[in-house]
C-alpha cells in the first residue's frame, strides 16, 4: 500500500469524502483535524487495523506512527487524546452501520474547532464518550490528561444505568441531560453542541436514504421523543445563536422534524 496515496477527495464545496467509510469527514478545507489533511480509515487492514491515517503522511513512517502523525502543526496534546480515544473505542461502530465509531469524533471536532481553540476543551471532546462507552474511568482521564479535562468529560457523560436495558432508561437519561445542561459552563455547552450536531449530521445522511426508518435502530424509536430531545437541547444552547455550527444544527432539525 502506498502510504502517501490520497484516499480521500475534496468536492467543490471543500468537503472531504472518504471512499472507505462512505462519509464526509470534514466540513471545509480550512478546518482540518490534523492541520494538513483529512484523516481517513485505513483500507489495508493487515497493516494498521482500525487506525486513521493522515493522507499527507510523511515518507518512511511505519504502521506504529499511522494514527494522526505529527504533521503541519498538530498539537501534541491533541495527538495524545486522539491516540488514547482511538485505542479505547477500537472495534466500535456507529449504531447500526459498519462505519467506525471514530468518524463521530472527527465530525464532532470539526464542529467544535469552529467554536473554540481551547486545547483542553478539544481534548475533552475527543474523549467525551470514553467513560460512557468503554472501560476508561474518570480517574484514568484525570491521571492522563488532568483534572479539567476529566471534569469536562464527566459533564458530558450520561449515567447509563448499566444492567438495565437502554430503551427503558432513555427518558430519564435524556431528562437528566437536559436538566444538567441548563447550568453548565460555556465550554461544556460547546462540546454538547458539537457532539449533537455531529449526531444530527449522521442521522440526516441516513434519513435521506431510509426516511423515518432511521429511527428504528435507536433505543428510542419514537420520532416525536427524539424531536423533543434535540429541540430541548437547542433551547439550552442559545449562547451559540448566530454561530455557523448552530445554523447547521437548526438546518438538521428542520430537515428531520
Amino acid at each position: 500500500m502506498n502510504r502517501n496515496k490520497h484516499i480521500v477527495i475534496a468536492d467543490e464545496n471543500g468537503d472531504f469524502y472518504c471512499r472507505v467509510v462512505n462519509d464526509v469527514l470534514n466540513i471545509k478545507k480550512e478546518e482540518q483535524v490534523c492541520g494538513c489533511g483529512c484523516p481517513c480509515f485505513v483500507s489495508d487492514i493487515e497493516t494498521v487495523q482500525g487506525h486513521f491515517v493522515c493522507c499527507y503522511e510523511e515518507e518512511g513512517m511505519g504502521a506504529d506512527s499511522a494514527l494522526f502523525p505529527f504533521v503541519q502543526g498538530l498539537d501534541e496534546r491533541l495527538y495524545k487524546a486522539y491516540d488514547y480515544s482511538a485505542k479505547a473505542h477500537a472495534g466500535q461502530h456507529r449504531k447500526g452501520t459498519p462505519i467506525p465509531y471514530f468518524t463521530h469524533i472527527i465530525m464532532t471536532m470539526n464542529y467544535l474547532m469552529q467554536l473554540t481553540q481551547d486545547i483542553e476543551v478539544l481534548q475533552a471532546a475527543i474523549l467525551h464518550d470514553t467513560v460512557e462507552d468503554t472501560s476508561v474511568t474518570f480517574e484514568d482521564i484525570d491521571r492522563t490528561f488532568g483534572a479539567r479535562v476529566a471534569a469536562l468529560v464527566e459533564a458530558e457523560t450520561e449515567n447509563k444505568r448499566h444492567g438495565v436495558p437502554a430503551s427503558q432508561t432513555w427518558d430519564i437519561r435524556k431528562k437528566e441531560t437536559i436538566e444538567h445542561l441548563k447550568n453548565r459552563p460555556l465550554d461544556v455547552k460547546a462540546i454538547v453542541l458539537a457532539d449533537k450536531t455531529a449526531n444530527l449530521e449522521s442521522i440526516t445522511r441516513e434519513w435521506r436514504r431510509r426516511g423515518d426508518r432511521v429511527w428504528e435502530k435507536f433505543n428510542q424509536k419514537d420520532k416525536r421523543k427524539q424531536e423533543w430531545y434535540f429541540k430541548s437541547i437547542r433551547e439550552n444552547l442559545t449562547e451559540f445563536n448566530g454561530t455557523d455550527v448552530m445554523k447547521v444544527f437548526d438546518e438538521y432539525i428542520e430537515t428531520l422534524f
